[in-house]
């Protein structure tokens, strides 16, 4: 076989290895989604007992924690399925970093259970610091598979600039939920988690701290033909 064959060959393989990761990477993420339904309850209203919109009400803090998860795990497989859409090539610790991240993802509908429970006091604030936990551990497990992948240049090319905004975007979602767990003790529950919500905003601080990318240049305009 002619090594020209033999390049086909290999990158014919390691595109059949990267969309078998994928797609099992796909199905965890939609799994994990979907079982976070499955912690709400569809009341069970004994006849003369409480109505229906009282027990809606009671169910509000497992619908919010729902919603909460949902957006999070959303977030999670939209930056996954960018990420895996670059890469030209595998590797055994990208496969690795891969399964840790997928493991942390399926513990999420758990937790979620947590947060969305009857809680008060210092339990509320256990409940809460255990998602948050979870999450940052799972934006810590991301963060390494991008830095495998730019330090063994297995995507295609980007500038340094989204380089770096890549890698302080994976720290700073790691800082919102570590941060958020002992001001889940210190202040509030609900503050820590209302400081989840700077999720929303670390692509943005992300490429101002890492350096702003650089302006496309604009095509020179042609001269008119003579």
């Amino acid at each position: 076989m002619s090594r020209s064959g033999r390049d086909s060959s290999s990158a014919e393989a390691q595109r059949r290895e990267l969309d078998r990761v994928g797609a099992f990477s796909d199905g965890v993420f939609a799994v994990a989604i979907t079982l976070l339904v499955l912690n709400i309850e569809v009341p069970d209203i004994p006849s003369g007992q409480k109505g229906l919109d009282d027990a809606l009400v009671d169910l509000l803090p497992s619908i919010q924690a729902y919603f909460i998860a949902f957006a999070v795990i959303g977030l999670f497989w939209y930056g996954h399925h960018v990420a895996w859409s670059r890469l030209e090539r595998s590797s055994g610790k990208l496969v690795a970093a891969n399964l840790l991240l997928l493991s942390l993802i399926g513990l999420m509908p758990f937790t979620t259970a947590l947060i969305g429970g009857s809680y008060e006091g210092s339990e509320e604030a256990v409940a809460v610091s255990v998602y948050a936990l979870n999450v940052g551990l799972a934006a810590l497990a991301d963060s390494l598979m991008d830095r495998i992948v730019i330090s063994g240049d297995l995507a295609m090319p980007s500038s340094p600039v989204e380089q770096r905004a890549q890698l302080v975007g994976g720290w700073l979602r790691c800082g919102i939920f570590f941060v958020s767990i002992p001001i889940a003790f210190l202040i509030s529950p609900t503050i820590a988690e209302l400081i989840w919500l700077g999720l929303l905003f670390t692509s943005t601080l992300a490429y101002r701290l890492a350096g702003d990318p650089p302006e496309p240049e604009s095509p020179e305009p042609e001269s008119p033909p003579s």
